[in-house]
């Protein structure tokens, strides 16, 4: 189970509990004076963006000020895009890594929103903030440790470089619009940000050096061609 099953499965006990919306009678007015929070969250999947957007500031000014029951709300109604990102930003691991770090991000910055600057469009504001820490983490995942002193070296060097978090976000990309392959993507990311050598890809993985160093050649070749302009 990730921890998306985790959350939805602890949301369909705490939606349901009176004494929970009863804690939000400021947010169940919001929502046309909702009796339960099951009901906030169908009238938020249902109303139009000016309607929705004043429940979730609502909520978003609660967590801020340390409500966590308000932030477990509007992390919950923000799963849908929380999943997304998940999804998306495959670098940084299995699917139960994905999913925690997608959650982790979006929920540190629900606690921390900037209300005063951003008292609109909490929701595509949130969850575009947690997509550049996520842009951001990526570089530092992929760079596992590496017994090698010199690629350790580089590894550091390149951890904080704006190149291996654009180059991040090239292989992302490609994976998405099919120009490469997970397979692929993972290799040149491997190579290109973590700094492990092909030779230590190729034997951890049972396969001929050269036959990786000439598929390594292959993909980067089709990511300059796809994306020369």
């Amino acid at each position: 189970m990730t921890v998306f099953d985790l959350l939805d499965g602890e949301w369909r006990k705490l939606s349901h509990e009176p004494t929970t919306a009863r804690r939000l009678r400021d947010v169940c007015r919001c929502a046309d004076d909702a009796r339960t929070l099951a009901d906030v969250e169908a009238y938020v999947r249902g109303a139009g963006p000016e309607a929705a957007d004043r429940v979730l500031l609502a909520l978003v000014t609660r967590a801020v000020a340390g409500d966590e029951l308000a932030a477990r709300v509007l992390l919950q109604l923000l799963l849908p895009g929380t999943r997304n990102l998940a999804r998306r930003w495959w670098a940084l691991g299995d699917p139960d890594e994905r999913a925690a770090a997608a959650v982790s991000a979006v929920y540190g910055r629900i606690r921390t929103y900037p209300i005063e600057r951003r008292p609109g469009r909490v929701a595509a504001n949130v969850l575009m903030d947690a997509a550049r820490e996520l842009r951001r983490a990526v570089p530092r995942v992929v760079a596992t440790p590496t017994a090698d002193p010199t690629v350790h070296t580089e590894r550091r060097a390149q951890e904080t470089s704006p190149a291996a978090v654009e180059l991040a976000e090239v292989l992302r990309d490609a994976v998405d619009e099919g120009v490469l392959g997970l397979d692929d993507a993972q290799l040149i990311a491997r190579s290109r940000i973590a700094g492990h050598r092909v030779a230590d890809i190729a034997r951890t993985h049972r396969l001929g050096t050269r036959a990786l160093w000439d598929r390594r050649q292959r993909a980067e070749a089709k990511l300059a061609t796809a994306f020369a302009s």
